[in-house]
């Protein structure tokens, strides 16, 4: 729990927001309300401290943040409107020109943003109709997904697929040093998540 609290880094790969939601699993599956407290210390820390200057990626940035913050709603770790919170991180991804990207991968290009941004416009809202993006961006971001062909498929960037892609690209990712942290314990108790 220390070096949690210690970690500058705040995204979701290598960062607070994935040790916050090793302690939201963790806190579930062992009963213990000191666990989700501290996850939700971690949490106000990342978005007392987020900062625009951050990257927009989905491993270590924005994106990921972001998308942590959906799938904690979603799974009844917090409560609240994501639109609120979120807002700023979703004013400086529309900064991005989509037609400009080269990077198309999951962790820090074009497939991470799309994983973001379709989590953004399946999140549950208090006004249905209000969406975080303009139709010319979605329009865009749709264009430069056929360019790069990825997939648009809304089913591929459900967030139970994303999760169990974020959890395989921990497993297949530990070095010595990490056989024993909080990633391998989130593989192990986030794949048994209701």
């Amino acid at each position: 729990m220390l070096n949690g609290s210690f970690n500058s880094n705040l995204g979701l790969f290598n960062g607070k927001m994935g040790i916050a939601l090793f302690f939201f699993f963790y806190a579930q599956s062992v009963h213990c309300d000191l666990y989700e407290e501290f996850a939700g210390e971690l949490l106000d820390d990342i978005c007392n401290n987020l900062s625009t200057h951050l990257p927009i990626t989905f491993g270590d940035g924005l994106c990921g943040i972001g998308w942590g913050v959906e799938f904690m709603k979603r799974q009844g770790f917090i409560e609240g409107e994501t639109d609120e919170i979120l807002y700023e991180i979703d004013m400086r991804i529309m900064e991005r020109d989509l037609r400009r990207i080269s990077d198309i991968s999951f962790e820090t290009g074009l497939e991470g943003i799309v994983t973001y941004i379709q989590s953004r416009i399946n999140s549950s809202r208090v006004i249905r109709n209000r969406q975080p993006y303009d139709c010319t961006y979605l329009m865009e971001l749709e264009t430069a997904c056929q360019k790069a062909d990825i997939s648009y498929n809304l089913n591929q960037y459900d967030m139970d697929e994303v999760w169990n892609r974020v959890l395989r690209l921990f497993s297949s990712s530990f070095t010595q040093d990490e056989k024993d942290s909080w990633k391998k314990g989130l593989t192990i108790i986030g794949a048994n998540y209701e």
